[in-house]
């Protein structure tokens, strides 16, 4: 909702907003707090620097539906990024970031397929029980399953885009073509 928001116009509406620096150091400070809590949950020894009752407030995360808090995070790297990643910044065009901008210009059908490799993922680690190496092949794996597909999708938007031209339909044919 927010990028269909955002689509037809609700993100100009708020670009003073979104750009003040008021609201970029509130997204700053908002990211740092997020990167100290999950470095507990690395290192446990350092638990005890989260007061109860915060913790009590923020957990637990919920990943299956949208938690306020992964909200907030997905916003204030949204805040950073439109801060400081201008408009056709030419860095954009690097090829080492062709992937991600195909993958994004097909975000729909990626997000698709990357739940279908979630769960062909899970099960293969569940099958083989593998460890770290396991998980770092079925990740770059997936990766590449991933930009392999959202550049055949491309590449078949182009091939439909040079196809021959449309003929026009006779409405004396039952549907058909001339």
């Amino acid at each position: 909702m927010i990028g269909a928001w955002g689509g037809v116009g609700g993100a100009e509406r708020l670009a003073g907003l979104i750009r003040s620096r008021v609201v970029t150091a509130l997204a700053v400070i908002y990211l740092l707090f997020a990167f100290a809590i999950v470095m507990t949950w690395y290192f446990p020894r350092y638990g005890y620097l989260v007061p109860h009752w915060l913790g009590e407030l923020i957990y637990p995360i919920d990943k299956a539906n949208l938690d306020v808090l992964r909200l907030l995070h997905f916003l204030a790297l949204a805040v950073l990024a439109v801060r400081f990643v201008p408009p056709g910044w030419p860095a954009l065009e690097w090829p080492v970031f062709r992937p991600a901008i195909l993958c994004g210009q097909h975000s729909l059908e990626i997000f698709c397929l990357g739940v279908f490799l979630a769960f062909a993922g899970h099960f293969i680690r569940v099958e083989l029980s593998g460890g770290p190496l396991l998980q770092l092949m079925i990740s770059l794996t997936g990766i590449g399953v991933m930009i392999g597909v959202a550049w055949l999708l491309t590449w078949y938007q182009a091939l439909e885009g040079r196809g021959p031209a449309r003929r026009t339909r006779n409405a004396d044919l039952a549907g058909g073509d001339v």
